[in-house]
């Protein structure tokens, strides 16, 4: 099976090919990015229920400023990577 000391391949065979330091510190952000994403996913869809006036949400995303404002944008310009 190799040296599994220095990189460990996971169990369908693991495209990265992480050694066993680098494979636990991305394991730890992966984590964290995925608990900051349920996070947002949770608020954005408070934000969605308080408003009133349903016809403002048809095609509409909710956007999280860096300032920690959220607002609601149309989907093309909310999803990927555009600068706001």
């Amino acid at each position: 099976m190799g040296n599994t000391s220095t990189t460990y391949k996971g169990p369908n065979g693991g495209s990265q090919k992480l050694s066993i330091a680098a494979r636990k510190k991305k394991q730890a952000l992966d984590k964290k990015n995925a608990m900051l994403r349920t996070s947002q996913k949770a608020t954005a869809q408070v934000f969605r229920r308080n408003i009133k006036n349903v016809d403002m949400l048809a095609g509409k995303d909710v956007h999280h400023s860096k300032d920690g404002s959220m607002s609601l944008q149309s989907i093309k310009n909310n999803r990927g990577h555009h600068v706001t």
